[in-house]
């Protein structure tokens, strides 16, 4: 067993305990076997009622792979990024099919390989402390571990919106966006814990867990979310034909908009290149695929990218020389049709 992760049984609650908070509980390759394992093992144990996912500390329930651990197998020749990102994924989709309540705590920072482990639960349980977004369009990769599903499935253009800028949501909006279910107070984290430690047996344990939430204080409707103001910019931005013509959209409507659409603009122009057009292009494609075509196609597509991406590029900059200034491979003016099927053949299969 690793330090870095716990299980416990606890009166009928199986507990798994993310457990890096100087890391923001960032997941490496053997917490993800070892959750994997363990939720097999829970599903068939019928002392097991109901799986909560926590992470040690207020910081964070989880801010992502380890992706320092990615960075040097990539760069030293090594493989084991590829049996990370197998193995995440198939974690992940795991995590959407499984047959007892599965509740994901989303109190903190909850970035990249946190939403993997979260956006299947049955419960997505968030604190005014909250902040989720999917940032990989920063160090130069795609919105991954399910993205391509779950951004699908955001009101409007939001998911790409999402995507494309890597923004950071608080848990109002996020709820408004569908990407967390309930809003429960912090103060109340310790109790509804406890709570879930007296389930009874003879009674549905998902009707319970509402009633839990619900007598918590814990809300289903967002109040006062941002994105539903923005909702109709968005919508017309974001569904435009290519990130080039989104940009160029935003910089015409700056100077007469909410200064959120100049800033959107210009968060846009740092961005890699071509990790923006890897998220339009999966997400776009995510809302016509099942949840396990949209794993195959992120998969496929994340061996490709160590090729051609800026991903070793984006982490270079940002978290191993943190000099701020990537690289990028290419320009979005050459980021064309013809180009994007040269790079990556394989999306023409979705």
């Amino acid at each position: 067993m690793s330090n870095d992760i716990f299980f416990e049984k606890r009166s009928g609650l199986g507990l798994i305990t993310l457990n890096r908070p100087k890391a923001l509980n960032a997941l490496n390759y053997p917490m993800i076997q070892l959750m994997h394992q363990t939720l097999k093992e829970w599903e068939k144990d019928p002392e097991v009622l109901a799986v909560l996912v926590r992470g040690e500390g207020e910081k964070a329930f989880c801010a992502g792979g380890d992706i320092r651990s990615l960075y040097e197998s990539i760069t030293s020749g090594r493989d084991e990024h590829a049996h990370f990102f197998r193995d995440e994924y198939d974690l992940n989709e795991y995590i959407y099919r499984y047959s007892k309540p599965y509740i994901a705590l989303m109190n903190g920072y909850v970035m990249g390989g946190g939403m993997g482990i979260s956006q299947g639960a049955s419960f997505r349980v968030a604190t005014e402390r909250s902040k989720i977004s999917m940032p990989e369009v920063a160090i130069g990769y795609f919105p991954d571990v399910g993205g391509s599903h779950f951004l699908s499935k955001c009101p409007g253009s939001i998911g790409q919106y999402l995507a494309l800028t890597g923004v950071t949501l608080g848990a109002e909006d996020a709820l408004y966006a569908h990407l967390v279910d309930w809003i429960l107070p912090s103060e109340q984290l310790a109790r509804f814990q406890e709570c879930l430690e007296a389930l009874d047996q003879q009674k549905s344990t998902a009707d319970q867990i509402k009633v839990i939430l619900l007598d918590l204080g814990a809300r289903n409707k967002p109040h006062n979310a941002q994105l539903m103001e923005r909702q109709e910019l968005i919508d017309a931005t974001f569904s435009l034909g290519s990130v080039g013509q989104i940009i160029a959209r935003l910089d015409q409507l700056a100077a007469n908009a909410p200064a959120w659409i100049g800033e959107t603009a210009e968060l846009m122009k740092k961005r890699s290149p071509i990790a923006m057009v890897g998220a339009r292009e999966t997400v776009s494609r995510g809302k016509h695929l099942s949840i396990s075509q949209c794993f195959a196609m992120e998969l496929a597509l994340s061996s490709r990218w160590i090729e051609v991406g800026d991903f070793v590029e984006g982490i270079r900059a940002l978290i191993i020389d943190k000099d701020n200034s990537p690289q990028w491979a290419y320009t979005l003016v050459e980021l064309n049709e013809q180009k994007i099927r040269e790079l990556f053949p394989l999306l023409s299969q979705y």
